[in-house]
């Protein structure tokens, strides 16, 4: 009676089916979820389990679990009851990692869920079965670290022997078919790469202006896109025109550069003088974007040193978000000497500060010279048009990333070269994604502004000001106004003062501006609590 219990009772298994694959083993060792699926569909049938679900994770790797989104779906299942019997195709489908397979062997046990493996016929019901799953678990985990050294070495003495590890995708200037095993140069994309060293060192262009330059004359990348400065930058610090193979640009640890089998598009000269150029620019950062409560960032000149003012976000006493503006010349100069003795001025009293300013013009009329755009319609369809582009190399994107997938899969390129252009793709996708994030969210805000006449922004600006969102405030400055001077100066220990000497708007005649100017306004002081 025992037996027929226990029978009864697996007999009625709510049955998880789990299967993975990630890229590499479906090139390296022929593993197909179609194949996994349709084996446990059969062995649970077998069995008269009831399946519950299949949980799937194609294409990601078995090394952890925390991203692999089956499988965490699946622990949550087992934790709520809603599974009481794990099947999969071979243990190391599950987890390759001995601490993760370990914590799923306690979680079955917490939760009276079998697990049973169809190869290694393992039985986790048994002592000796869940002892023999530890110990399949440790050679799992060993295996795969051998499999990614061997590969390792394998790419590293190609390398080394002057081949490159590229395939379909190589180097601008060069072509290689399937099975060749040394590029040769392509002519058409030599003569450019030609171009693009001589524009730089004698034409002395930036890499923007090359960039631009290619465009204009609709001259493809290898993959058929446009030219920008990182695609510039790349062709310039490329030794394989020098005749050179490089290995691993991902880990600086293991890179070298080795004699190509290849004939080389460039003499040492040329390159060299290229890199030497290259090596005394200046690095200057990208400043992030700003806040859009701080929408004076990038309007605010020093007087004092002439240096952009940029924005220092904080939280008060209170846990209130404060903003402060500081000059760049007194934040990033080391030396004493160079450093502007401009205090630093909060975003409130900087407002302030502009509505007072503007607020005693005496004639705003004057400056019809201000363009004002009242289409609402013509920029919301251009935001709409530019989000339907970005959406669309989005979709490309993915495309192409499947493409090298696909490549990878059937032995046409090496993990390396996978591994290197799914890199360049998720870059340029996160940027995408980005600016796609940016038009959406200015979209409404174009959908909600009112047209507007000169008298509405001119004669009542300071009465629209306080009915404009930051973002709005932002958009208004960043299209009518050039600069706005200030001059911040320390009133005591405890308060600094700031007056605005200057106001520049965007396309406005300097003689009528100066003429509208009230002097004694400029000098006005306006009393700073930091």
């Amino acid at each position: 009676m025992k037996g027929k219990t226990n029978e009864v009772a697996r007999t009625s298994l709510k049955t998880a089916i789990y299967v993975r694959v990630s890229t590499d083993e479906q090139a390296q060792e022929g593993f197909s979820i179609r194949a996994q699926i349709d084996k446990l569909k059969a062995y649970a049938l077998l069995k008269d389990w009831e399946i519950f679900d299949i949980y799937n994770d194609e294409g990601i790797s078995g090394k952890n679990i925390f991203d692999r989104p089956a499988i965490n779906r699946l622990i949550d299942d087992i934790n709520e009851g809603k599974v009481n019997n794990v099947l999969v195709f071979k243990v190391d489908r599950l987890t390759r990692s001995t601490k993760n397979l370990l914590e799923l062997v306690e979680l079955f046990e917490e939760n009276n869920c079998n697990f049973s493996s169809l190869t290694e016929s393992i039985d986790t019901e048994s002592p000796s079965g869940r002892m023999f799953l530890k110990i399949i678990g440790i050679f799992a985990e060993f295996e795969r670290e051998n499999l990614v050294s061997r590969l390792k070495l394998g790419f590293e003495r190609k390398a080394k022997e002057g081949y490159t590890l590229a395939n379909r995708v190589i180097s601008y200037g060069y072509t290689k078919e399937a099975g060749q095993k040394v590029q040769e140069i392509h002519l058409d994309e030599a003569k450019i790469v030609k171009e693009i060293f001589s524009m730089y060192l004698d034409g002395n262009k930036s890499m923007t202006n090359i960039a631009r330059t290619l465009n204009q004359r609709k001259i493809p990348t290898k993959m058929n896109g446009t030219w920008d400065t990182t695609s510039i930058k790349q062709i310039l610090k490329n030794p394989t025109y020098i005749g050179k193979v490089r290995y691993s640009l991902n880990d600086e640890s293991r890179y070298f550069e080795v004699e190509g089998q290849h004939e080389r598009i460039l003499p040492d000269e040329i390159y060299n003088s290229v890199q030497e150029k290259l090596g005394k620019m200046p690095k200057i950062s990208r400043t992030k974007r700003p806040r859009e409560r701080n929408y004076f960032c990038g309007v605010l000149v020093c007087a004092c040193c002439g240096g952009e003012f940029s924005t220092h976000n904080y939280k008060n006493v209170a846990g209130e978000d404060k903003s402060l503006y500081k000059c760049v010349k007194k934040a990033y100069h080391k030396t004493e000497n160079d450093r502007c003795k401009s205090p630093s001025i909060s975003h409130d009293k900087v407002n302030a500060a502009f509505v007072e300013y503007i607020r005693n013009y005496d004639d705003f009329a004057d400056f019809d010279d201000v363009e004002i755009d009242n289409d609402m319609a013509k920029r919301k369809h251009e935001l709409q048009e530019y989000i339907k582009d970005c959406e669309q190399k989005l979709d490309n994107l993915d495309v192409r990333k499947k493409k090298i997938t696909e490549q990878y899969v059937g032995e046409e390129i090496s993990f390396e070269q996978y591994k290197d252009m799914l890199a360049i793709f998720n870059e340029k996708y996160d940027v995408l994604v980005r600016e796609l994030e940016r038009a959406r969210a200015e979209l409404p805000a174009v959908k909600n502004i009112p047209d507007v006449s000169h008298d509405d922004i001119i004669n009542n600006l300071c009465e629209n000001w306080d009915y404009l969102s930051d973002k709005e405030k932002m958009m208004f400055l960043q299209k009518f106004i050039r600069r706005i001077v200030i001059k911040v100066e320390k009133a005591n220990a405890m308060m600094n003062i700031v007056k605005i000497e200057d106001l520049e708007f965007n396309n406005v005649n300097e003689q009528l501006m100066e003429k509208s100017k009230k002097p004694a306004v400029r000098s006005k002081l306006i009393g700073v609590q930091r």
